[in-house]
């Protein structure tokens, strides 16, 4: 009874019994992901390194970005605001203060981890290491790589919805992601390859951190199988032998 409870607590939770953020069936699709994300940014990386600060991709695509929206500083505020800290933190917040009501605490962790990860490996480590240019580190670009990361957990704690409703909100927030990259684009604060760099960022970090989440809350799960198997037979055998030895006494 107390198994089925706790059973149906957790499936009430929008958790499965086993607490993992990422379906078993969809984890070589993550493993496939991130190994792409990990080589973006390390063609990026060599690209910038070799001092080819832009590409022929970049100056036609930030022409045409440019030329479309140069003009309207005020919609390129608001394209660009979500990646501003100070809304991406209250949105961050809210999601995992919405995770933690629902006691969905692998989420609030994923959340709470991944997304802070992210804008701190990319301000901190990649913009100094392979980021620098003569006119500044915007590689990766730290705007993208918050709201992305953000998009990319979402759609991580949506798992478990109607898939129609899980994809209408997954892109939602992904064409939200897509807006600020095109706001640091037009507003010529970022090249097109920037942003491509903090998506990487964003995706790679997240699910990174949802498997390594799943591998930690697995383990106890696991070990607790393996002592239930373990001591299941011998105790089973035991109570067979006593109850043998009890019948041979009466008999005698």
């Amino acid at each position: 009874m107390g198994g089925r409870t706790s059973g149906q607590a957790l499936k009430s939770s929008g958790q499965s019994a086993g607490g993992s953020l990422l379906p078993p069936a969809a984890r070589p699709s993550v493993l496939i992901i991130l190994a792409i994300c990990v080589l973006v940014l390390t063609v990026q990386s060599v690209w910038i390194g070799h001092g080819m600060e832009t590409s022929w991709v970049d100056a036609t695509v930030n022409a045409k970005v440019v030329a479309r929206l140069g003009g309207h500083p005020l919609l390129l505020a608001m394209l660009v605001w979500p990646g501003e800290p100070v809304p991406f933190t209250a949105l961050a917040a809210v999601l995992v203060l919405a995770c933690l009501l629902r006691r969905r605490y692998a989420a609030a962790a994923l959340v709470a981890i991944s997304v802070p990860l992210a804008t701190v490996a990319t301000e901190l480590v990649l913009k100094p290491l392979i980021g620098g240019t003569p006119w500044g580190n915007p590689f990766p670009s730290g705007h993208v790589t918050s709201v992305v990361a953000l998009a990319t957990a979402l759609t991580v704690l949506l798992t478990g919805m109607p898939r129609r409703l899980r994809f209408a909100l997954a892109c939602i927030a992904f064409l939200m992601a897509g807006a600020v990259a095109l706001g640091v684009i037009g507003a010529k604060m970022h090249h097109f390859s920037d942003t491509v760099g903090g998506s990487a960022v964003g995706i790679g970090t997240v699910l990174a951190t949802a498997l390594l989440l799943d591998l930690l809350i697995s383990m106890p799960h696991r070990q607790h199988q393996d002592e239930g198997q373990a001591h299941g037979p011998e105790g089973r055998s035991g109570r067979l032998t006593t109850d043998t030895e009890m019948g041979r006494g009466l008999r005698h």
